[in-house]
């Protein structure tokens, strides 16, 4: 067993089909600023403090940063970064203490732990954890944490990395949602077998704004967040609405409100106001140019009919939060997937 492995600790046990529930948004209330890329969703979010997070030390900690002269990866599918000459100084690290997720994938419910960026870079520097990008093809080739492997929401790709890690490492996820897609994957990990998987809780951005190391075809880009308001059926409440780009790979979603208005907020790269982009409700699809889809309220009348590229089915599950119980709904199974 190598030093490393040795490091990992176990978080998470699956007891047969646990129970999860879950759609974590990825929306607020920006319009034109700049954060990050893609996103795929399950449903309804149940989002659980226990405690307080483990308190982040401070950001100047020792450790590799963008910029400096780094060693050369010389395995890019096992998830770690190269070994670094400068690394944080040993601490303890809390994991209990995390809040968590509930998401639910093919019938399985897992919570799902969030990490602090803080922790992440520690286990990151000091080669404790792979790292997997949740998000799509074009965000990770455009600018990536090094060392991560592509593994998008919510079941990975052909030949995906990480069918062939050791189920007992630590992984940690990330997406730019800031945790909608991560918390997803994560979730399908943990139900697969694996034993500890953490999602970015703050996301890609996080680790962007703190000089992190990167690898990519632009790591200084600056990434513009889009933001469509929609209006769907009250009965889509708690379900999910989707933005899509028929040219890319890319995908956002979020969680549609009780009143049945959404926002999602596009962090897409190489489109423009012309590009096309599909909308996706439980009650309709369409496709319109992006400007016209950013410059008032998205319902089933704006643009032209599109034909939906995905199928949901819901079902009412249980959940629990701090010891309450509320009956929420919850199932959602896809066929919708990546193919790359």
């Amino acid at each position: 067993m190598t030093e490393r492995q040795s490091s990992r600790r176990r978080f998470l046990q699956l007891t047969g089909a646990a129970t999860l529930a879950g759609l974590a948004g990825c929306s607020s209330s920006a319009s034109e600023e700049t954060t990050t890329t893609t996103a795929t969703a399950t449903k309804t979010e149940t989002k659980t403090a226990t405690k307080t997070a483990t308190a982040a030390p401070e950001n100047q900690m020792k450790g590799p940063r963008e910029g400096d002269d780094l060693p050369k990866d010389t395995n890019p599918s096992d998830g770690y970064p190269p070994e670094f000459d400068t690394v944080p100084e040993k601490r303890e690290i809390d994991t209990s203490s995390y809040e968590t997720l509930r998401r639910e994938v093919h019938d399985v419910t897992v919570e799902v732990p969030l990490v602090p960026i803080e922790d992440a870079y520690y286990w990151y520097a000091r080669g404790e954890a792979r790292f997997v990008d949740a998000r799509s093809e074009t965000g990770y080739d455009v600018s990536h944490i090094f060392g991560s492997v592509l593994s998008p929401a919510p079941d990975g790709r052909k030949f995906d990395p990480t069918d062939d890690w050791n189920k007992a490492d630590r992984v940690v996820t990330y997406c730019h949602c800031p945790h909608h897609l991560s918390s997803l994957r994560a979730a399908m990990l943990l139900a697969t077998g694996y034993e500890e998987v953490y999602a970015i809780d703050e996301g890609f951005q996080s680790w962007l704004d703190r000089n992190y190391p990167l690898a990519g075809t632009d790591t200084n880009r600056d990434y513009t967040v889009r933001t469509i308001e929609g209006k769907t059926n009250r009965s889509d409440a708690g379900e999910t609405a989707w933005a899509f780009h028929p040219g890319t790979d890319q995908v956002e979603a979020t969680e549609i409100n009780a009143d049945g208005s959404y926002t999602l907020e596009l962090k897409f790269v190489q489109v423009d106001a012309q590009s096309t982009i599909q909308i996706e409700t439980p009650s309709y699809a369409i496709q319109a140019p992006l400007g016209e889809l950013t410059s008032g309220t998205v319902t089933a009348e704006t643009g032209s009919p599109a034909t939906a590229t995905k199928t949901t089915s819901t079902s009412t599950t249980t959940s629990t939060t701090n010891s309450t119980t509320n009956n929420t709904t919850s199932s959602e199974s896809y066929a919708w997937q990546w193919e790359f």
